[in-house]
């Protein structure tokens, strides 16, 4: 399992960065946009299934690509990967159609460009996120047609 994670890790650290002119700006807190996060990791060529925020670091899961997903701790300061790598579980679900970024990108064109959560669960894309007045909302996008529920 160890094999897995380092090529994940690899796959993860040697990606380009996305010029950050392309997402929302690094709130007061200094952490990356949820949104940074995603596109980074899609465009680093990474399967990601969850992404979410446990004390203070972004937690992502990733399809190791032999049905095993991995947890990955990514840094919200400079999307460094944390020690947080070492939990992994089976993935019996179908691969979506649609990916993270494709998700996101469809619940912003709703005026909900502040992403908080993302993760697949039941076939759908669970996101949640808030508009620029800050009214947040929770959004379902169909992992295979990619329009919302």
């Amino acid at each position: 399992m160890k094999t897995i994670a380092t090529a994940i890790i690899a796959t993860v650290l040697g990606g380009a960065i996305l010029s950050a002119q392309a997402f929302a700006a690094t709130p007061d807190n200094g952490h990356l946009p949820p949104t940074y996060i995603v596109y980074k990791l899609v465009q680093d060529g990474v399967q990601l299934r969850k992404l979410e925020t446990e004390h203070d670091v972004y937690e992502a899961w990733v399809d190791a690509g032999d049905g095993t997903l991995v947890k990955v701790g990514i840094d919200p300061h400079n999307a460094e990967l944390t020690a947080d790598f070492n939990d992994s579980r089976n993935n019996n679900h179908q691969s979506p159609a649609v990916d993270a970024a494709q998700a996101v990108q469809t619940v912003a064109a709703t005026g909900h460009w502040d992403v908080r959560e993302i993760g697949l669960k039941n076939g759908a894309w669970q996101v949640k996120a808030a508009d620029d007045a800050g009214q947040m909302e929770k959004f379902r996008v169909d992992a295979q047609s990619g329009q919302i529920r």
